[in-house]
């Protein structure tokens, strides 16, 4: 009998297939290429390996070997079709750990993995974004090719007692859940996700014991609870644009460094236009020009809302569940963790509003939105480093929906 893996993941990603002419090799272009030992190995052993290795050099400070990118900053093992020359040459088993892995990202939770897709893929980004249903998940068994390629999959272990995964996996379901109730909008639906983490937060801290963490998390995803308790814990979360903009304005002084780049120029402007944010030679931002800018946009916001809500709902479920939140960052609580996602989605949000208010509709163009701003955004630890050192001093959930919502 054939040894299988059970898998917990998003119903697309059944679906997914590589196709290089469809996407134009994004996964080729731009990016980092490393190859691991054994495959560069492979490679020296191939009859024109002397073609190859010349194009893959190794990096003493990050002690890989990277592939060179041509002019173009392609991978220049690609085919006219957008294909793996290596690959089609020589079968599945030449490639690397990297190529074999992305877009997927897998972890292991011991009893159990998971696995989504990265929108940096722009077949998984279709796939994620526009489909008009909520995200389904399902419980499959993968086989060991799939699920490791004989080991060239790169699988993320995350640390969980194997007495608390199935309160970890309770409390994944139930987050997933009230992401996805549309009864309410997004940013009420962030809110109850709010109130939900700041709840597990205490029980945590208080080391509750399962059966009183699971009667909370039932507690949460109860009808009684979202039609009868959380409409008044909505409305006791007022807020104004002028604390949500000096709040943000912070976050983005760093973040649009980082996301500065020549596939992102036309959102980047889009964004200034928009939000009139022209800093001065100094740097400098004129705050109540942007706060009665963004104010006077109340009515057109609304509307993409309304048009984009459910494009918004794929993105975040999709980088909530990918990325482990409120768990990603190890070393910060539920609180930090929570801080972070809804400060990067909210500028994620402000992009994709400033985008389409100039005329950026198109699925290509919101595609390309996502692919730009998803590849700068999740791998710059630099970044979220900074977001912590800004959000020192915030250790109210409360406080924290305050300053980024409106009810």
């Amino acid at each position: 009998m054939k040894k299988t893996f059970l898998y917990f993941q998003p119903e697309y990603v059944g679906k997914f297939k590589c196709d290089g002419e469809k996407c134009n090799a994004r996964c080729c272009k731009n990016w980092r290429i490393d190859i691991d030992a054994a495959t560069y190995k492979k490679y020296s052993k191939l009859p024109e390996a002397q073609e190859i290795i010349s194009q893959i050099k190794f990096n003493e400070e990050l002690d890989k070997y990277i592939v060179t990118l041509d002019e173009k900053r392609f991978c220049p093992m690609l085919t006219e079709e957008n294909l793996c020359r290596l690959q089609k040459d020589h079968g599945e088993e030449l490639l690397s750990v990297t190529c074999s892995t992305y877009p997927r990202h897998t972890k292991n939770f011991g009893k159990f993995f998971e696995r989504a897709l990265t929108p940096t893929c722009p077949v998984a980004a279709e796939l994620i974004l526009f489909q008009k249903e909520p995200m389904k998940f399902d419980f499959v068994e993968v086989p060991m090719k799939i699920h490791s390629n004989n080991g060239k999959i790169s699988i993320t272990n995350f640390s969980v007692p194997e007495n608390d995964v199935a309160v970890f996996f309770e409390i994944q379901v139930a987050m997933i859940s009230i992401l996805q109730e549309r009864r309410f909008t997004i940013d009420q639906r962030l809110i109850a996700l709010g109130f939900f983490l700041d709840k597990l937060q205490e029980l945590l801290s208080a080391k509750a014991d399962k059966e009183t963490l699971m009667k909370s998390i039932g507690t949460y995803e109860s009808e009684d609870f979202l039609m009868n308790e959380l409409p008044p814990l909505i409305q006791s979360v007022q807020t104004d644009s002028e604390k949500f903009i000096l709040f943000m304005l912070k976050f983005l002084k760093y973040t649009l460094d980082c996301l500065k780049s020549v596939e992102g120029r036309d959102f980047i402007k889009a964004f200034a236009e928009v939000l009139e944010i022209h800093p001065d030679e100094k740097s400098r931002v004129d705050v109540p020009k942007i706060i009665s800018k963004y104010e006077s946009l109340a009515e057109a916001r609304k509307d993409f809302f309304e048009k984009y809500s459910t494009v918004l709902e794929n993105y975040f479920v999709n980088e909530f569940f990918m990325n482990v939140y409120p768990f990603r960052f190890a070393e910060e609580n539920i609180t930090k963790n929570f801080a972070v996602f809804m400060i990067s989605y909210k500028i994620f949000e402000l992009m994709m509003f400033s985008a389409t208010q100039n005329g950026l509709t198109s699925e290509k163009d919101l595609l390309r939105l996502v692919d730009w701003f998803t590849a700068k955004m999740d791998h710059n630890k630099n970044l979220f480093d900074r977001f912590f050192d800004l959000l020192k001093g915030i250790d109210d959930t409360f406080l924290l929906m305050t300053l980024l919502l409106k009810g």
